[in-house]
Parts: structure tokens; C-alpha cells; sequence
């Protein structure tokens, strides 16, 4: 037995078997940091940086003050005054806020009863007259009342000056109205004879109120309220003024029965022309009834009423009575 204790390191093994050796070679040397980096890692700012801060500052600076003053300029004019937002006008009127005169005292609104009585001063019902119209006289010259036609105005309201306000010795004035009282008769009709002025007798007009203006495009507006006892006879008055085709102003007429008129109340009739001014009709004729008021509405011009305008004039007097 040997008494050797050292260990067995193994076969010997030679380089070969291990194959080729490189060597690495050492890292390149640390590099010193740019100014601007160093400057930023040490919490310093560059003169840069600044300049470019400064920069987007102001460039949002000029955003907001050109938006502004681009929303402003827009909302100073009218949007038809700004070149490529204009609409262009078919015909349509600027009237004043519309407002109703008040009630006598213990009166309610025509809404609140069934048959729609009118309590309030007629000639307030009335449209004032639009922006840029000239107010016109009634179409014609006052013809001598029909045998048995009330009076202009309702009882107790004849001494009342037409243009809506008291004398200054009579006590407060009135509140401003938008027509004028005219008596029952012809002119109440724009009627060219009596044929048909006899019913305003028959079923009792109360009293008649009148407006009338012409536009800058020639139009010329003619309304009429007629105010009867009930509206039992406002309606009898309706369905026979319907056969009355022709006024004075405008010649033979046809109904208009492919045309839609939204109205606030009532029942309406729509008349136009057999004359036309480039396939438009040079006269347009409304008869509407609500409740006891029975209202004519007449539209002329000899080179075509615009039927938006007419469409219009409806609509609003409808609503003047609703």
C-alpha cells in the first residue's frame, strides 16, 4: 500500500484541446459629456434651452390672441354682413319683439276660454309694421258706412284717437297700438262694392281695426280685424266672406289648395291671383277666424308676392290672435 496522500489532479490537459485563445482587448477610454449635457446633468439650463422655451411660450401666446380677436370680429357684425355667411332674403320681414296689449281689468286671455273671446284693444292684435316699411293709409278712401253699420269702434271705446293714446287732458295715455280703428263698412272688406258689406251688418261687426305698410321690394300689406258679437257670427261672417273671390286690389282669384299654412288657432282660407308676374301670383288673400275676431289679409305687388312673406304675415297674425 502507498502512504502517498496527495491528491489526483486528473489528467493533464494541454492548450490544445482547448482551442485557439483570444484576448480581449481593453475598453476604450470614457469619453468627457458634451456641454449641453453636462449642463443639464448639473441642473443648469443652457442659453438654448431658454431661447426655445421662449419660443413655444410665444407661439402659444399668438394662438390665443388671434383666436380671440378672429372670435371677436365675428361676433361684432351681423352674420349676413360677413362675406360668405349672407343669406340671401326670399322676402321674409324683420318685425319688432311682438306684444300683446293688456286685458281689461277682470278679462282673461282668448286661450283660456273655449269659443276664444278677444277682450283686449283690437287695434293692439294687429302686426306692427316691420323694419324698413312705410305705413300706409287705408287702400282706399273711406267709403260712407252700409246702411245699419255699427260704429268703429267697440262701445265706449269711439272716443279713443286712433293712434292708441288719450289726450293729455282726458288722463294717462294708453299704451301704444300697432292699427287704427276704421268702421264697419267697405274699406272693413277692401271690398269694391256692397255685395257682400251687407253681412257685417248681418252678423253684427263689433268693430274693425286696420294696418297697413308697403316694403322696400313694393309689397303692400293690407290687414284687417273684424270683431263680431260671438263666435257664432264670426263664424257665419267666415263661411260667407269665403265666396267673396275678388277686393278691390286684386281681380279674380283662385283657391289655393296645394299650399300649407300652420296657423296658431282657427280656420283659414287662402285665395291667390289668376294674375302672375313670372309664374308668381301679384296678389295673395288670407281670410282666418278665431274665435269672435274674424282677420282679412291681403298682400300685393304687380311684380309678384314673395310667398314667404305671406306665409309669414299669416303665421304671425294667427299667433297676434291665438
Amino acid at each position: 500500500m502507498s502512504s502517498d496522500t496527495t491528491p489526483q489532479s486528473g489528467p493533464e490537459v494541454r492548450p490544445e484541446a482547448i482551442g485557439p485563445v483570444f484576448e480581449v482587448p481593453p475598453p476604450p477610454p470614457l469619453l468627457p459629456l458634451p456641454p449641453t449635457v453636462a449642463a443639464d446633468r448639473t441642473g443648469r439650463p443652457e442659453r438654448a434651452d431658454r431661447r426655445r422655451r421662449w419660443q413655444a411660450g410665444a407661439a402659444l401666446l399668438l394662438t390665443v390672441v388671434t383666436g380671440a380677436a378672429t372670435a371677436a370680429l365675428v361676433a361684432l357684425p351681423e352674420r349676413t354682413d360677413i362675406p360668405g355667411l349672407a343669406t340671401p332674403n326670399d322676402g321674409r320681414y324683420a318685425f319688432p319683439e311682438l306684444t300683446l296689449p293688456p286685458l281689461p281689468q277682470g278679462a282673461s286671455a282668448p286661450a283660456e276660454y273655449k269659443i276664444r273671446t278677444h277682450a283686449a284693444d283690437l287695434r293692439g292684435l294687429l302686426l306692427p309694421l316691420p323694419e324698413g316699411a312705410v305705413g300706409t293709409a287705408p287702400s282706399g278712401s273711406p267709403s260712407p258706412s252700409a246702411p245699419g253699420s255699427p260704429s268703429a269702434a267697440p262701445s265706449g271705446s269711439a272716443s279713443a284717437p286712433a293712434s292708441g293714446s288719450a289726450s293729455g287732458s282726458s288722463g294717462p295715455s294708453l299704451p301704444p297700438v300697432a292699427g287704427r280703428w276704421i268702421p264697419c263698412d267697405r274699406d272693413a272688406m277692401l271690398a269694391k262694392d256692397d255685395t257682400y258689406v251687407l253681412r257685417l251688418s248681418t252678423d253684427a261687426c263689433r268693430g274693425a281695426a286696420a294696418q297697413g305698410w308697403t316694403a322696400a321690394d313694393g309689397t303692400r300689406t293690407e290687414l284687417r280685424l273684424l270683431h263680431f258679437g260671438s263666435a257664432d257670427e264670426a263664424t257665419d261672417y267666415f263661411a260667407g266672406s269665403n265666396a267673396s273671390a275678388e277686393t278691390k286690389d286684386i281681380g279674380s282669384t283662385h283657391l289655393d289648395i296645394d299650399g300649407t299654412y300652420p296657423i296658431a288657432a282657427g280656420q283659414l282660407s287662402i285665395r291667390l291671383s289668376d294674375a302672375l308676374a313670372g309664374g308668381v301670383p301679384t296678389g295673395r288673400l288670407c281670410w282666418l277666424q278665431s274665435g269672435d275676431v274674424v282677420a282679412l289679409i291681403q298682400l300685393t305687388n304687380p311684380k309678384g308676392v314673395p310667398a314667404q312673406a305671406f306665409r309669414q304675415v299669416v303665421a304671425l297674425q294667427s299667433a297676434m290672435l291665438a
